[in-house]
């Protein structure tokens, strides 16, 4: 990512790639928007969200401390009755190519060693639409959920997302995932908007050989300048470098695990070797 397209962008309705890299810009976007908000109805304000939480012991300000702090808190764990139907709906469902969202879709019993019964080689399957399966759209509209959102941006989301992927263990090479665009294995940064929240819930048990997400703490708010104007990737070494290899946590859990980051945080998954993934990710955005 060169000057002139970090520019480019800026000049665009694609502005959010370029000033939402920011901390002092992110911070007072959510002053403005916490301000809007103000101005609304009150019950607006307060929610629409009456019915019980998959996450009762969750405590809030707790939560959301950890990620001011580190950029994520770990422990937001699903019921295994959530996980199980999240399971079964996700082995039922077409899935798309990462690299072919509108191509030939295929199921989870076709793919073998990384290879889909067409012989196409598959770094991921994604499910579309998850928000169909009722638990995950429960998820998305859970009180507990929710509040960490809204306290942790001082206001509403304007945009949600589901993705719920299969990553298929085999011993691919690093180079072919990047060509089939499975890119999330090098270490970067999002900037799909101002302010980014991720809640990731692991459906099937997942370790560093099958797809465990990996991350930079505490890299949310201080990145230096050169890595603010480049690319939003960066080397292993260039993050170790900068942020100390100390701080880098993988995320390894029974299926159920679930965590919650700030995403403008250096992260990437493990490429699968020895097993598949199955992980739900409901992205807040702003």
């Amino acid at each position: 990512m060169t000057l002139a397209t970090l520019v480019t962008k800026a000049l665009s309705k694609d502005s959010t790639y370029v000033f939402g890299r920011f901390h002092s810009i992110r911070i007072a976007y959510s002053a403005a928007r916490r301000a809007a908000e103000y101005f609304q109805p009150p019950q607006w304000r307060a929610g629409r969200w009456s019915f019980p939480t998959l996450f009762p012991a969750a405590d809030v300000p707790e939560i959301v401390k950890s990620i001011r702090k580190e950029a994520v808190f770990v422990g937001l764990n699903l019921p295994a009755y959530v996980v199980e139907e999240i399971k079964e709906f996700a082995l039922r469902q077409p899935l798309h190519a990462i690299y072919d969202p509108n191509g030939p879709t295929f199921r989870y019993s076709d793919v073998s060693d990384g290879t889909a019964a067409d012989g196409r080689r598959m770094p991921v399957g994604g499910v579309s639409n998850p928000e169909r399966c009722p638990a995950v759209q429960r998820l998305i509209d859970d009180p507990v959920l929710r509040s960490i959102v809204r306290e942790y941006f001082g206001h509403e989301p304007r945009k949600i997302i589901a993705l719920l992927h299969w990553s298929f263990g085999s011993p691919m090479d690093d180079e072919e995932r990047r060509h089939l665009k499975h890119i999330v294995i090098d270490y970067h940064y999002d900037v799909d908007g101002y302010n980014l929240l991720y809640a990731s819930f692991y459906i099937t048990d997942t370790d560093r050989y099958s797809g465990a997400h990996v991350m930079m703490k505490r890299s949310h708010n201080r990145k230096p300048l050169r890595m603010l104007i480049g690319s939003v990737r960066a080397s292993v070494d260039a993050v170790y470098k900068y942020f100390g290899k100390e701080n880098e946590i993988i995320i390894e859990g029974p299926a159920g695990t679930g965590f919650v980051q700030d995403t403008s945080c250096y992260h990437r998954a493990s490429p699968p070797t020895r097993g598949d993934r199955l992980m739900l990710a409901i992205r807040f955005i702003n």
